[in-house]
C-alpha cells in the first residue's frame, strides 16, 4: 500500500521500519539505513565551486603539511569523523575501530549520541574507547533538545567523565526530532541553557556545536556564540538527511520525504556564517574526499567533518577506517599542490570560485 501510495518508495524495499520499541533498535535501525538505502537527497554544493588553479605551483609535493588546529591540538588534517553511533550491537566496534583508526592518523572524532546511556547504563561501554586514542581528541555527544528533558549541565558532565571524552559535541536537530517517531520536539528557551552548560564545564572546556545536515544559519550561530561557544559545525544540506532517515523509519514516509533537503546547503552556511568574531567554522554536509576537504577550507571553513564514508569501513576494521582517511589526506595534498598551497594556513587564504 505504501509503495502504490508513495512512488519515492521504490527504492526503499519492500518492508517499511516501524517506530523502534527501544532506542538500541532505533539506533541499529539508523545503521541499516544508512548502509542499505539512499540516505543523501541532494549532492554537495561543494561541486559547483572549482579551486584557483596555478599551472606552475612552485613548490614541492613532499613539503605540503596539511597539519590544522582545533582548540588547543594540533591535528594531522583538517579532517574530523563525525558521530555515527553506540549503545547498540554495533556501538562498540564502530567506536573502537574509529578511535584506533583515528589516533594511527592523527585526527579527531566525535561518538554517537549519549543520551541512550542515562536510560541504559549497561550501554556506556559502547562509547568508552579513550584508550585507543590517547593522544587525539574524542568528543562526547548529546542532543542540545535533552536539556528540555531531564538532562541537566552535571548529567551532561557526569557523561563526559564516564567515557573520559576530551570535549563535548552538542548536536541540534528539530527537523530530525520532528519527523522522527518518538521525536523529542520542545526546542524552546535552549540558548540559555547551552549557556548554563558551557558556563559549568568551564571556559576552557572544548564545546562544539553541530548541526546535523539541514545547515546552520547566521543568527543561530551569533546566538550561540553569545552563549559561549567558540567552534560549530554547520552541517549543511547535501550529505546525509536525517529528516529523511526518521521518514524512512515512519509508517507514512511523505513528511521525511517532503522535509529530506530543507534547509541550508554547505557553501551557503559557511557563508551566512563566516566573519562572526571568536567563531571557527567546520565544514559538514557531504564531503566525500580531500578536494572537498579543500574547496570548504577556501570557502570560510578550518575543519570538515563526515561521517557516512567511514560507517562500513568502521564496521570493518580499524585499517579500513585508516584507508579513508589517508587516501583524503593524499587528495587533499594535490589539491593543495593544485593552488600552489604549502601549509593549510595558505590554502586558507585562496578563493574558490564558482563554475
Amino acid at each position: 500500500m505504501l509503495r502504490r501510495s508513495f512512488g519515492f518508495l521504490s527504492s526503499l524495499g519492500d518492508v517499511p521500519f516501524t517506530p523502534a520499541d527501544t532506542i538500541q533498535q532505533r539506533k541499529k535501525d539508523h545503521i541499516d539505513i544508512c548502509l542499505q538505502r539512499d540516505v543523501q537527497p541532494s549532492t554537495t554544493a561543494l561541486e559547483n565551486y572549482r579551486l584557483p588553479f596555478h599551472a606552475l605551483p612552485e613548490i614541492d609535493l613532499s613539503t605540503i603539511d596539511t597539519t590544522a588546529s582545533l582548540f588547543s591540538w594540533t591535528l594531522q588534517a583538517p579532517i574530523m569523523v563525525s558521530s555515527m553511533t553506540g549503545g547498540e550491537a554495533h556501538g562498540r566496534t564502530i567506536n573502537e575501530n574509529v578511535a584506533k583508526a583515528c589516533e594511527a592518523e592523527g585526527v579527531p572524532f566525535d561518538l554517537g549520541s549519549m543520551r541512550i546511556i542515562d536510560r541504559y547504563p549497561e550501554t556506556a561501554h559502547t562509547f568508552d574507547v579513550k584508550e585507543f586514542c590517547p593522544s587525539v581528541p574524542m568528543f562526547a555527544n548529546i542532543g542540545l533538545v535533552q536539556m528540555n528533558y531531564s538532562f541537566t549541565p552535571e548529567k551532561v558532565a557526569g557523561l563526559i567523565r564516564r567515557v573520559r571524552a576530551d570535549g563535548l559535541c552538542v548536536h541540534i536537530n528539530h527537523l530530525q526530532e520532528a519527523v522522527q517517531p518518538e521525536g523529542d520536539t520542545n526546542f524552546s528557551s535552549l540558548l540559555p541553557k547551552l549557556k548554563a552548560l558551557v558556563n559549568h564545564l568551564g571556559k576552557d572546556f572544548p564545546v562544539i556545536v553541530k548541526e546535523v545536515g539541514h545547515g546552520l544559519d547566521r543568527t543561530t550561530a551569533q546566538g550561540i556564540r553569545r552563549a559561549g561557544v567558540r567552534v560549530v559545525d554547520v552541517s549543511g544540506t547535501g550529505g546525509t538527511s536525517w529528516a529523511w532517515i526518521e521518514g524512512q523509519r515512519a509508517a507514512n514516509p511523505s513528511l521525511g520525504y517532503l522535509f529530506r533537503d530543507v534547509g541550508l546547503p554547505l557553501d551557503v552556511s559557511l557563508q551566512q556564517c563566516k566573519g562572526i568574531p571568536g567563531l571557527q567554522l567546520i565544514a559538514g554536509g557531504g564531503i566525500r574526499n580531500g578536494l572537498h576537504v579543500a574547496k570548504a577550507l577556501t570557502l570560510g571553513a578550518s575543519f570538515t567533518t563526515a561521517a557516512l564514508p567511514f560507517l562500513k569501513p568502521a564496521l570493518q576494521s580499524s585499517d579500513a577506517v585508516r584507508d579513508v582517511i589517508r587516501q583524503w589526506k593524499q587528495e587533499l595534498r594535490v589539491a593543495m599542490f593544485s593552488c600552489s598551497s604549502k601549509s593549510i594556513a595558505e590554502l586558507r587564504k585562496r578563493k574558490s570560485v564558482k563554475k
